[in-house]
């Protein structure tokens, strides 16, 4: 078979070039450290790896949604036990309150409970990253719009939020209510049993004390605020607060779950990066030996085609 010069010169050209692209990916995953860059040095494995990196995207998302959740039930617990201190003052001052008590202490109670009014309003708009925790989905909306009277004291309040919550995802086929509201079937300060109404329960107490301490008030006047207070204020406090331990109950066990949730989560995480890593990671010291068996094959190559291509039909005339 008759071989031409030019064929050994396209051949020897496709052999150098060929190992000058093995020589120069070996490089590039040298550098990088990864076996894969692009889908078509590896379809298949390349494939594995975008299905794993989707995994882990979710995962890392729900990892963020947890860590969201945390917070928020976490200020909705503090605030709840703040609220329950409130409660426990109230209640306080209503068995106190009664008539061995003269007008002075009476008078000093009924102040004492209005600042306790005043500091459940400022809980019940409390927020948390600019979003009013108590406001269901409207974040945005004030829990609650106080009206008061001509002495600034708060009269009434009005209840602005939705008793509406959004479902988060926390894992696969697992979502959790993110939102709380102020009122509703479960709400902290107010429910749809009769009487659990914290905030009108503090302003009822107040106007009971200040009835029973007005020097206007007849003994008749003051000894039925006296009685109110006992029955159905005491009562209705009473209510409040065992919606408040209700409360308790329902956002520890939300808090428990969360925290499992998390570590699960984390550990599924932990898990799929290694498998991520075998897929595209090198074998660094295999690698280095290939590299520089390339590296001699193309050195070699570029010598012995350097000799040959010097050599011409005198050459062999000779």
């Amino acid at each position: 078979m008759r071989v031409t010069t030019n064929s050994f010169n396209n051949d020897l050209r496709h052999n150098i070039t060929m190992l000058a692209e093995r020589q120069l990916r070996l490089q590039q995953q040298v550098s990088t450290g990864h076996r894969i860059d692009s889908a078509s040095d590896d379809p298949n494995a390349m494939r594995r790896v975008l299905d794993l990196r989707n995994e882990q995207g979710h995962l890392r998302q729900y990892q963020d949604n947890i860590t969201i959740l945390r917070e928020n039930t976490n200020m909705v617990y503090s605030t709840v036990q703040g609220l329950k201190k409130l409660s426990d003052r109230a209640s306080e001052i209503a068995v106190v309150a009664d008539g061995t008590k003269g007008p002075s202490a009476l008078n000093a109670y009924a102040k004492e409970v209005d600042q306790l009014i005043e500091e459940a309003f400022r809980m019940a708009n409390s927020k948390h990253r600019n979003v009013y925790i108590f406001s269901g989905t409207k974040g945005t909306t004030e829990a609650y719009t106080a009206t008061r009277n001509s002495d600034n004291q708060i009269t009434a309040v009005t209840f602005g939020g939705n008793t509406n919550s959004t479902k988060i995802d926390i894992a696969s086929h697992s979502t959790v209510e993110a939102n709380y509201s102020a009122e509703g079937t479960n709400g902290v300060f107010k429910t749809n049993v009769a009487g659990t109404d914290f905030i009108k329960n503090l302003i009822d107490l107040r106007t009971e004390l200040s009835d029973a301490a007005s020097a206007t008030s007849t003994p008749t006047d003051k000894a039925t605020a006296l009685s109110n207070i006992k029955g159905t204020v005491l009562s209705n406090l009473d209510l409040s607060e065992l919606n408040f331990i209700d409360h308790f109950s329902s956002i520890g066990a939300k808090l428990s779950r969360l925290e499992t949730s998390e570590t699960i989560t984390n550990q599924q995480i932990a898990a799929v990066e290694p498998l991520i890593s075998n897929e595209i990671d090198v074998d660094l010291a295999d690698t280095l030996v290939r590299l520089n068996e390339i590296q001699n094959a193309y050195t070699a190559a570029l010598q012995s085609g350097s000799s040959l291509l010097r050599t011409s039909l005198l050459d062999f005339l000779q």
